[in-house]
């Protein structure tokens, strides 16, 4: 169950954390170009994990936890903090924890890339830390990521391929223009392996209460699915999907990771909007 890197790809997701799509040239739509992060709003947001749906054919009968989640401007780039613990209980009586650092810092020119990512499960811990760096401008040839960790590797990433939350302004762009589909190679350092496709389906805008009753969440949003991919794989049976309300600040509302077997949705209960740093 890859849960990080549906998280992270959507939001810096944000990765994770995105049908028959247009792919959008790089070199011609990039949010930094256009509109230099305008409406974005730095953030700290916590989240409930809980068991949405459980197929019956499914060893998972629950499943608890809590997503810490935190995306900062950092003067020349974007530092994002994810943290995650999640519980699951299976019908054999027992059960395993997951939990989950990721940190990463990009480049807001979208060329320069750090991640370090943790996890434990079950008493194994596994590390994996490096970096990518992407030609300028965008799109005008094939970049690299570079691991420290789990062992040295260096990987080649094509010419097309995004950074997370470069992807992440690239689709709030996309949605903006009413654009329908967007469709991307996005490399998050999650695993040891290239940019994975992530293909999103926009919804029309639409507006209703907020999960908190706070200034910064009212307002329409943007309901989107994103079908995670891996490297590779054919369009046709993604690795998992996952749903999200995203707002043109870059806040997502409320999530939910579909596996097949079994949803996880991620509910609001905390959020506080962060200073930008003095620069």
């Amino acid at each position: 169950m890859r849960v990080t890197r549906g998280i992270v790809s959507l939001l810096a997701l944000v990765a994770v954390f995105a049908a028959p799509v247009v792919a959008v040239p790089i070199a011609a739509s990039s949010a930094a170009a256009a509109t230099p992060f305008a409406g974005i709003v730095p953030h700290r947001a916590l989240y409930k994990v809980s068991l949405a749906r459980s197929a019956s054919s499914s060893e998972i009968i629950d499943v608890r936890g809590r997503m810490g989640f935190e995306w900062r401007d950092d003067c020349d780039g974007w530092a994002i903090e994810q943290r995650y613990l999640m519980s699951f209980s299976r019908t054999s009586g027992d059960g395993y924890e997951i939990s989950s650092r990721y940190t990463t810092w990009e480049a807001k020119t979208g060329d320069l890339y750090r991640f370090i990512v943790e996890r434990q499960r079950g008493g194994g811990a596994e590390l994996v830390r490096g970096r990518a760096v992407m030609p300028l401008p965008l799109g005008s040839g094939s970049g690299k990521a570079v691991f420290t960790d789990p062992r040295p590797e260096e990987i080649l990433l094509e010419a097309d391929t995004l950074l997370p939350t470069e992807h992440t302004l690239r689709l709030i762009e996309q949605a903006k223009l009413g654009k329908r589909f967007f469709r991307a190679k996005v490399f998050d350092g999650s695993e040891v392996e290239p940019g994975s496709l992530v293909s999103a389906v926009i919804g029309a805008p639409k507006s209703d209460a907020p999960p908190l009753d706070l200034p910064v969440l009212s307002g329409e949003y943007w309901p989107i699915r994103l079908a995670f991919f891996k490297p590779g794989q054919s369009e046709s049976r993604p690795d998992f999907e996952m749903s999200l309300e995203l707002l043109a600040n870059g806040i997502a509302r409320r999530m939910l990771l579909d596996y097949g077997d079994i949803r996880v949705a991620l509910t609001m209960e905390r959020l506080e909007t962060l200073d930008a740093k003095a620069c």
